[in-house]
């Protein structure tokens, strides 16, 4: 494949060079050089708008690379492109800039004009860069989780815990997919004032990953009764991964309920589940059976959870 000389440095040198039956297009070529000099953005602005998508791709690659003024909406704006690789272009060069890009009005515009495109990778990566750049706000982020795609629902998600919008999170408990259903039950434990109620549909749920997911959330939220007897209840469960969330919710259980059960989930078949029941003995470790308890744990068969219960 034909490309910048080897060794070469600077801007150009980090964009992909497409290469036709005829070589490298001449455009192209063109907009290398360019590169080397830092272009502002009106220099870019004739091959961002090239009739060849080629051209476009490039260009887009190099904004990304020299990243002048105005290149978070000038990148918001290809994500509309009419070719897939430019949009794709876009959506990388966004990601890869969201530390450094200022999170200015007409950015904020440009990507909420990208959420009806029909690309659903577009609309995951205008989700993921207004919500790490704050601009957007529960309401817009909520509309979004009616979104056909489920990754597109999943930066929904989590857009809206950065905006803790408990409620709108609550309603996505019903998503049809389970990954969704997961995103939502980590999400209720990460907003800032995390609470137990709106994990009750998803602790019922009658998926095991969901199930596990929730009943690891209660770790956060706090694990009041009678969520502790659910969590206690649900170390019986079939899947170890339903077993191991509940192990971790008695984390934050009342110790007067918590221990004795912790203490059987060290009996359990599955070293996770065992993993999880010793790291939540340790945050009850000044009662005496939690010692006690995390004492035969380092005895363990498996050496990750005689390490953790050996931790002082």
């Amino acid at each position: 494949a034909a490309g910048p000389a080897a060794g070469a440095a600077g801007p150009a040198a980090a964009v992909p060079v497409p290469v036709g039956a005829g070589g490298p297009s001449p455009r192209i070529l063109e907009l290398l050089r360019l590169a080397e000099e830092s272009p502002d953005l009106a220099a870019l602005r004739p091959y961002l708008g090239d009739p060849d998508p080629a051209v476009r791709a490039a260009a887009v690659a190099v904004l990304g690379e020299t990243v002048p003024a105005g290149t978070g909406p000038e990148l918001a704006g290809r994500l509309a492109d009419g070719d897939p690789a430019v949009r794709a272009a876009a959506a990388a060069a966004l990601r890869e800039l969201l530390e450094v890009l200022p999170g200015e009005p007409e950015l904020g515009a440009a990507l909420r004009e990208a959420l009806p495109v029909p690309d659903a990778a577009v609309r995951a990566a205008a989700l993921e860069a207004l919500r790490a750049l704050r601009l957007g706000d529960a309401g817009l982020y909520a509309r979004s989780l009616a979104d056909p795609d489920p990754e597109v629902r999943i930066h929904a998600v989590r857009a809206l815990v950065s905006v803790d919008a408990v409620a709108e999170l609550a309603r996505a408990a019903a998503d049809p997919a389970r990954e969704v259903r997961v995103a939502v039950a980590k999400g209720l434990a990460a907003v800032h004032s995390p609470a137990p109620a709106p994990l009750d549909p998803l602790l019922r749920d009658p998926d095991p990953l969901v199930r596990a997911a929730a009943l690891a959330a209660l770790a956060a939220t706090g694990c009041p009764d009678p969520y502790a007897a659910t969590a206690v209840a649900a170390l019986a469960d079939p899947a170890w991964q339903v077993r191991a969330g509940a192990a971790t919710a008695l984390a934050a259980a009342d110790p007067a309920t918590a221990v004795d059960a912790l203490a059987s989930a060290l009996k359990d078949d599955n070293a996770d589940v065992r993993k999880a029941a010793v790291l939540s003995l340790r945050t009850h470790r000044p009662h005496p059976q939690a010692r006690t308890a995390l004492a035969t744990a380092t005895s363990d068969p498996d050496a990750d959870v005689r390490a953790y219960a050996s931790r002082h």
